[in-house]
């Protein structure tokens, strides 16, 4: 039966790159401690090699889970407390909102709780070793959305502000921390921070789609985004081998593979459990660095990154002592073939089937008040009425250069969600923010987008 479903995977990781127009995948699932290894394609449509075990993509904000396990390995030394103020620790640190400066805690950092716009235009702040101090500093710029604890949104840049917390405490930089901290341990000898290390591996080119109704793909330049933002997920490179390894950590006791105590049960197990009442997304809960969801009662713990042309997803699922990877180099269709990946295997291997919502059948009229421009730092999202629907225009800014815009298509559901119903963010909900009967935002992705202008 295993040896069907691994000749099954191999077709189906093959059929989606060949229809999506990805250039290479790297699968990997491991249920009770058995690997399952597939990989596909080449590391780049230029002058690539055929992808492996050991090929290292960047892994975008699937980093975050490392930052925060960092941290956690601060706490479990006594050098940090979560519901203590970062201040304590950084003294320095400056926000445009004096009171959240004051009062916000480091456990806040980690679950999208700090509360201000979420710092995804990500500016150069050189290759030194200040690069991620000269980062921070760029957060004094950041409105503040609402109180600190009040409310959840993706916040790259509080992660950028945990990385400098590391390095403050540790006085190390954030990659040799990092490094003593989580990989020596843990044994990830293929999973690395350092341009110049990465490069004399083999590794994965990102590529980015030449257009919605075109399955060719170009080579992203320049190979990767600043090193001060490498906290939140820039930069970072690993292998599917090293990955799976990260991930069986993670269904584990807190010990590394050598039987060395890393993180105690207890605080590893509070990394999987909701940290917060609010939602990023309709049901979707934040842990200490993970993001968590249920399908059929069963806890699924994960992440996702998107940096550079490339794209990452770790898969938890606890209590089927199941983990799945995938590792693509492409964006965004590499997102769309790793959702695609993910839920076939959850339905074949643990039975657990995603079930679609029920949309709304709504009038041209009743969809109109949700049409609108709505913008934060780094991503600007158009929504416009397109017959019995609606369709999100959504551009990615980089220092205000306008970037790449993706078009979603979007039914409404009840309670002002709604659900994408075409393209890589398929099956994925948001939901419409309303004020004395205004929409006055939507969160998309995980961002609280506010929206700063109606339709003309």
């Amino acid at each position: 039966m295993r040896d069907h479903l691994a000749t099954a995977l191999e077709g189906e990781v093959a059929q989606a790159a060949q229809e999506l127009g990805v250039p290479g995948v790297a699968v990997g699932v491991d249920h009770g401690g058995e690997r399952e290894i597939v990989t596909y394609g080449v590391t780049s449509v230029e002058h690539g090699r055929p992808v492996d075990e050991a090929t290292l993509f960047q892994i975008g904000s699937t980093a975050k889970t490392f930052t925060a396990t960092a941290i956690m390995v601060l706490v479990e030394q006594g050098l940090i407390e979560l519901d203590q103020p970062v201040r304590r620790y950084l003294p320095e640190l400056r926000l445009r909102d004096a009171s959240t400066a004051e009062t916000l805690t480091v456990g806040q950092l980690l679950n999208h709780t700090a509360g201000w716009d979420g710092g995804d235009a990500w500016t150069d702040t050189g290759e030194g070793d200040d690069a991620l101090e000269r980062s921070v500093a760029l957060l004094a710029d950041l409105p503040q959305q609402f109180a600190a604890g009040t409310g959840a949104s993706y916040n790259n840049a509080a992660f950028v502000l945990a990385g400098r917390v590391v390095e403050k405490v540790t006085g190390e930089t954030y990659e040799r921390a990092l490094a003593r901290l989580v990989f020596a341990p843990l044994g990830l000898r293929q999973t690395m921070t350092s341009l110049n290390a990465i490069m004399t591996r083999p590794f994965a080119v990102g590529h980015r789609s030449n257009g919605s109704d075109d399955r060719t793909v170009s080579v992203c330049r320049p190979w990767s985004d600043p090193r001060g933002y490498l906290p939140a997920g820039a930069r970072l490179a690993s292998s599917l081998g090293d990955q799976l390894t990260w991930a069986r950590f993670q269904l584990g006791d807190g010990r590394s593979p050598d039987g060395t105590r890393l993180l105690s049960e207890h605080r590893l197990r509070a990394m999987h459990a909701p940290t917060t009442s609010h939602e990023l997304l309709p049901g979707v809960r934040i842990g200490i660095g993970w993001l968590l969801r249920e399908i059929d009662g069963v806890r699924l713990v994960e992440h996702h990154g998107d940096v550079s042309g490339q794209h990452s997803s770790v898969t938890v699922v606890p209590k089927r002592d199941c983990a799945i990877v995938v590792l693509t180099n492409s964006t965004p269709t590499g997102r769309e073939l790793a959702e695609r990946i993910v839920r076939r295997i959850l339905e074949t291997r643990l039975e657990l089937v995603e079930r679609s919502p029920e949309p709304l059948l709504l009038s041209p009229d009743e969809l109109a008040p949700y049409a609108g421009t709505y913008r934060t730092d780094g991503i600007e999202l158009r929504v416009v009425v397109d017959g019995g629907g609606l369709v999100i225009h959504g551009t990615v800014f980089d220092d205000d250069a306008p970037g790449e815009t993706l078009e979603f298509p979007v039914s409404l559901l009840a309670g002002e969600r709604f659900l994408v119903v075409d393209g890589p963010f398929t099956g994925l909900q948001g939901e419409f923010v309303r004020e004395a009967g205004v929409v006055v935002a939507a969160r998309h992705v995980g961002r609280l987008v506010p929206r700063t202008e109606p339709p003309s």
